[in-house]
Order: C-alpha cells, then sequence, then structure tokens
C-alpha cells in the first residue's frame, strides 16, 4: 500500500460526537474517525468511475486524524501506562511482574490506568481541550427563542492541527481523491452553524514511532484506530483471538492484555438510515502475544476503508518499564490558531488600550484633583465645556490660561495654573482627563465665582 500523510487545520471549532443521537449526554471524540475524511470524498461519488474499488474494497483506507504534538504524530496512551494515585510516577504494566505488583500494595501504593492522554514518540503528552456554547431553538411562528429547547455543543478548539493518512492500494486514486480532500472543508457536526471549518494540506513526510524487539518471544500489539472483529458466525465480537486477529499461531497472555471496547451506530447519509450497531476494541488497547511465528500486517479486522483496524507492532513507546511522560507545553510564542480575523483582533487591541488609559487617566485624577480644588465650580465647568471642543491639548491649554489670567480667577489660579497644565501635557488622554478632573472637583467645590 502507498501510504500519503495530511494535515488537517481546525479553522472553527469542531464538533465530533461519539453517536449520531441529537439529545442526551453524547460522548465526543478526541479523534477524527477516518469515515469523516471518507465522507468528504464520498460527496462525488458519482464522479468516479471505480466507486466501489475506492469506497467500498479496502483498496483505499481512510485513517484517523490525531492532534499533533510538537509536529509529531501522536498515538491514544497505551492502557497498560498507569500512575499512581497519590504522588509521582508512571508504571507500565506490561513489565511489572508479580513481586513488583506485590511490593506496590505492601507499600499501599495505588495504579490508576491512564485513558485520556494522547503521547508522541517522546513521551510528550496533552489531553484535549474542548469549548462549549449554549444554544436555544428558535420558534418561527413566535419569532423568539424556543421554550425548553435549550441545547449546547462541546466542540474542540479551533486553530489545533490534526494528522491522518490515507493507505492507497493503485496510485491511480491518489490525484483524484486528493482533488476532492484537500483545501478548505467542512467536518464534523452542526456544519451550517459556525462549527465545521477545516483546511487539509499535504505533508511530504512524517515520522512513524519507532519499533522494539520484547524479551521472551512476546509480541505487542498495539491498537493504533478502532478495531472491529467477527466470530466465525460473522457476529461482532470484543474478544480476540488467535484466530480472529488473523494470525495462525501463538498465545494470547490475558495478564499482559489490556482492553476497552466501545460500541456505535453509524449513519448512511446516502440511504438515510442507521446501520447495524458496531461493537470494537478501542485505540490504545494493547494486546499481548506468545510464541507467534506470524507476520502480523499493519491492519487487521473489518471496516478498514473507514479507518478501522490500524495497529503497530511492539511500538518503541511500549519499552520502558517506567515511562516518563512529560506534559506538552507549547513554546513562548506559539500562535494557538494562525486564522484569526486580523480585524477582529485590532478590534479588541484598540477597545483593551482605550479601557487601559481610561484607567491610567482615572489614576492619574485621583493623585492631583486634591490639589486643584480651591479654584470655583463655575470656573470649573467652563473648563469641562473647553475639554469638550477642543481637539488639541495646546489650544485647549492657551485657552484655559487666557481665561483663567483675568479678574477674580487669577487670584484663586496662583500656584495651581503651571501644576493643571503640566498635568493635562503629560496625560495620556488630555481632553479626557480635563473633563473628568473637572467633574471630580466640582463635585468638592461650592459654587460661585469665589469659590465659597
Amino acid at each position: 500500500m502507498i501510504v500519503k500523510y495530511y494535515n488537517c487545520e481546525f479553522l472553527s471549532d469542531i464538533v465530533l460526537p461519539q453517536s449520531s443521537n441529537t439529545q442526551g449526554n453524547i460522548a465526543l471524540n478526541d479523534f477524527i474517525p477516518g469515515s469523516n475524511f471518507l465522507g468528504i470524498v464520498a460527496k462525488y461519488y458519482d464522479k468516479f468511475d471505480d466507486s466501489f474499488k475506492v469506497f467500498h474494497s479496502g483498496d483505499v483506507c481512510f485513517g484517523d486524524g490525531h492532534i499533533k504534538i510538537d509536529d509529531k504524530l501522536s498515538y491514544k496512551v497505551p492502557l497498560s501506562y498507569h500512575r499512581l494515585k497519590i504522588g509521582d510516577g508512571f508504571y507500565n504494566r506490561l513489565h511489572l511482574n508479580d513481586n513488583e505488583g506485590k511490593n506496590l500494595r505492601e507499600e499501599q501504593k495505588q495504579l490508576k490506568q491512564l485513558r485520556n492522554e494522547f503521547i508522541n514518540e517522546d513521551l510528550n503528552s496533552t489531553i484535549l481541550e474542548y469549548n462549549y456554547t449554549q444554544k436555544s431553538s428558535y420558534d418561527k411562528d413566535l419569532r423568539r427563542s424556543k421554550d425548553e429547547g435549550m441545547y449546547g455543543y462541546s466542540a474542540l478548539k479551533s486553530g489545533t492541527n490534526w494528522i491522518f493518512k490515507i493507505s492507497y492500494k493503485d496510485e491511480k486514486h491518489i490525484k483524484q481523491i486528493e482533488n476532492y480532500l484537500l483545501g478548505n472543508q467542512k467536518l464534523g457536526k452542526s456544519k451550517s452553524s459556525q462549527y465545521g471549518n477545516v483546511n487539509i494540506t499535504k505533508i511530504d513526510d512524517i515520522k512513524q514511532v519507532d519499533s522494539f524487539t520484547p524479551k521472551d518471544k512476546l509480541t505487542y500489539i498495539y491498537i493504533n484506530s478502532r478495531v472491529v472483529l467477527f466470530e466465525e458466525d460473522g457476529t461482532f465480537t470484543t474478544i480476540p483471538t488467535i484466530s480472529n486477529l488473523g494470525l495462525s499461531s501463538g498465545k494470547i497472555l490475558w495478564d499482559k492484555t489490556f482492553i476497552r471496547t466501545s460500541s456505535y451506530t453509524p449513519y448512511n447519509y446516502k440511504r438515510q438510515t442507521k446501520e447495524y450497531t458496531r461493537v470494537y476494541i478501542n485505540k490504545g488497547s494493547v494486546i499481548t502475544i506468545e510464541n507467534t511465528q506470524d507476520t502480523i500486517p499493519s491492519k487487521m479486522g473489518a471496516f478498514l476503508n473507514e479507518g478501522f483496524g490500524d495497529i503497530l507492532v511492539n511500538p518503541k513507546f511500549l519499552e520502558p518499564k517506567y515511562p516518563n511522560l512529560k506534559k506538552y507545553e507549547k513554546e513562548e510564542g506559539e500562535k494557538e490558531a494562525k486564522n484569526y480575523d486580523k480585524s477582529l483582533i485590532l478590534f479588541l487591541q484598540a477597545k483593551e488600550d482605550k479601557e487601559q488609559a481610561k484607567f491610567e487617566v482615572a489614576s492619574q485624577v485621583q493623585n492631583i484633583y486634591e490639589k486643584l480644588i480651591a479654584p470655583s465650580k463655575s470656573q470649573w465647568g467652563e473648563i469641562r465645556s473647553m475639554a469638550s471642543i477642543f481637539k488639541d491639548k495646546d489650544d485647549l491649554i492657551s485657552k484655559i490660561d487666557e481665561y483663567i489670567s483675568k479678574g477674580v480667577a487669577k487670584t484663586q489660579w496662583e500656584g495651581k495654573k503651571e501644576l493643571l497644565f503640566s498635568e493635562i501635557r503629560k496625560s495620556k488622554d488630555p481632553m479626557e482627563f480635563t473633563k473628568l478632573l473637572s467633574m471630580i472637583i466640582a463635585k468638592h467645590t461650592k459654587g460661585g465665582n469665589d469659590g465659597k
């Protein structure tokens, strides 16, 4: 198979529910199912001459999308990874023997399975974050929100980048699929609302995690996507056997096997109906096999064209006995999103600067007003009017100087005039400063031209 990798950048928040249900507490995916990418291309189903081969035969397999960590592929944390419930420390239970487990119990150290993290080959880890938005249904007849129509969406955050792969059996399909796949697309649920905008681009080269050679003739199968297995009679099963894994030899070691299972009912948009409920083994599960002589394939199970069945054999991150997981921190200056509306950023920045200037003007008034209280309320009222008319601080100072340098006012402003002019000149907003100062002092000053 020819494997090509792609980057999916979220231009908006994306809603990816595990279920096709629209009501209730719906669990969310922390990855992009490969069926979503298949669906993007399948809109052009009739434009393919060999549609069956592309979408049904397994000749083209649309892989799941995982979040990019430090520009590297990420993987769901293996279910064999555990951490101490109290205190620090990680353990890979694939490599803990009975005595070590007994010692932990005697020391009253309890282990908790890791389930939510994603890791890269360097064991940098992250847990996905979601934005929640509350919404209301609209009553068209009453032209208002519908009674008892409140609902909400939790969505994966905009600005994140995800990597997925597509495996091609025939090179001729690559260009045609990329023609319909690349560029700005819609993804997930509620695409007619503010959700669902993504941009898909090609990745020239990206490195898969290295493998290692386990001891004691063991083989570790890491489930990198959901895996659907069948009984011999064709019914779904979540219990792996040597046979339904597609192998002919070996023994499953259940004490070193860590599995979680789920189910869901897919909805076929083309047929406008739900399909049979599928049960599957979750990604992150680890199956340990002893003494197998088989060459284990990179895919197993069913529905491979939708991203199911992808596995890794003996990936390097299963080797350490005490994995040192590190929380992935973005470098300073690294942007969470690259496609924000620049006009919105400028607007918000200007608004923040304006609010900061108001605060500084208020602080300046607070620090100086008591030293300027003596002149009368009527004079301050006139000065406030001037500040509302003039737009240049020098013109304002000149007009105030002309006003307070005559008659009784001249005497009242002795020793205060230069202080006022100095404060106006150094203020970040001279007009607002003068108006606010006039209002504050007027509240603390008696009326009349003599200030008494």
